[in-house]
């Protein structure tokens, strides 16, 4: 049995084989179920899991993304012409002087606030395109606990590094 990491948890994979050819992956309080049919091979089994995974994670990231954009939008309304999910191997997130927002697939093994923090750092480029005291104060009007949500956040990359099964972030 595998794991997985989802929204700041370590979560067990179980696996149901089914007869049926269509594959799912549900999210359970205490562990995560993958139904998939029973005659894949084990290479198969693989190619689906890491399917059924990226597409949970995209549309986990997609709708904390788009909540906490449309509150951002609310108290500071800033111009966005794109936002895209992606699968990044050394960022979380980045923004362009374009008026772009790139987030990382893998942001749904975070924890809530921190992905929030994220998509806060990110929208604040919105405002200043650099890491200065303005940008930090930005950062901080819209997320007072942001240096706690950056610790937590250093902790996990280094965990996530540890974890053999994990894709390198």
């Amino acid at each position: 049995m595998k794991d997985i990491f989802f929204q700041g948890r370590k979560i067990p994979l179980k696996i149901d084989y089914q007869p049926q050819k269509r594959s799912r992956l549900e999210i359970h309080q205490d562990y995560a179920l993958a139904s998939l049919c029973y005659d894949l091979t084990s290479k198969q089994q693989k190619e689906q899991l890491s399917i059924l995974q990226e597409k949970l994670y995209q549309v986990s990231v997609k709708k904390v993304v788009q909540e906490t954009l449309a509150l951002l939008q609310h108290h500071a309304p800033r111009r966005i012409d794109k936002v895209r999910f992606k699968k990044m191997t050394s960022r979380w997130g980045s923004a362009s002087a374009n008026h772009s927002l790139n987030f990382n697939l893998d942001l749904a093994k975070l924890p809530l606030k921190v992905q929030q923090y994220i998509i806060i750092h990110e929208y604040s480029h919105l405002f200043e395109m650099n890491h200065s005291k303005a940008f930090w104060n930005t950062v901080s009007k819209f997320d007072p606990h942001y240096r706690e949500n950056r610790r937590i956040l250093r902790s996990l990359e280094k965990q996530f590094h540890q974890e053999k099964n994990l894709q390198p972030i």
